[in-house]
């Protein structure tokens, strides 16, 4: 009984983290277009327009504890980096985004520069080549490949199964020319596919 109580205290006593990050491609909604970057406080509109209706204000701490859930694409509390899926863009600014990632409610946002919406293929090239990528863990086998050339049909340059790091060189539509430390501490050079023509992401950038 004592042990079990000195458990429970010691879990009750553990810090909590609240941070969030892709894990499995199925999080990664196949319509998304790109992030958009929190600040402390968003209001969503209904419409790309400041005089629609608000649909719901956030105020973020960035304290795990206050943090709310399933609205975060990605989230580092620490940092007080946290992003948004964006689904669609208007002018003047404004962009989507899914607000409630179980629902899938979207609504609309004002960006104030133009690094607080980030496409896919810049927020790669901003963060994927600071922190490299990693693959989603449900990805099949068969896309663990390193290849010659940015198609599907080149050659294998070589089957990641125990990847230590991927170095993010460039990014060439749905391919990325990466350099990958493998188990064996060689380095190799190739194009793997980090995202399909269906939008499906398979590899993401690793922030930490």
């Amino acid at each position: 009984m004592k042990k079990f109580l000195l458990i429970l205290c010691m879990f009750l006593i553990l810090p909590v983290f609240a941070d969030t990050m892709p894990f499995y491609m199925e999080s990664i909604p196949k319509n998304s277009i790109g992030m958009y970057q929190t600040d402390d406080s968003i209001t969503i509109y209904s419409h790309p327009d400041s005089n629609s209706d608000i649909i719901k204000k956030f105020d973020f701490s960035y304290k795990p504890e206050t943090m709310p859930d399933n609205v975060f694409a990605l989230l580092i509390n620490d940092k007080k980096l946290g992003f948004l899926y964006v689904s669609d863009i208007g002018d003047d600014g404004w962009v989507e985004v899914i607000y409630d990632k179980i629902s899938g409610a979207r609504g609309w946002v004002l960006t104030k520069d133009r690094f607080q919406f980030l496409p896919w293929l810049s927020f790669y090239n901003m963060y994927g080549r600071k922190y490299g990528l990693r693959f989603l863990k449900d990805v099949p086998d068969e896309l663990e490949v390193l290849r010659a050339k940015s198609e599907d049909l080149s050659q294998s340059v070589a089957v990641l199964r125990y990847v230590k790091q991927i170095r993010l060189t460039a990014i060439r539509g749905n391919w990325a020319l990466v350099s990958v430390v493998d188990i064996d501490q060689t380095p190799k050079t190739g194009y793997l596919k980090w995202r399909d023509t269906d939008g499906v992401i398979y590899a993401f950038p690793n922030i930490k």
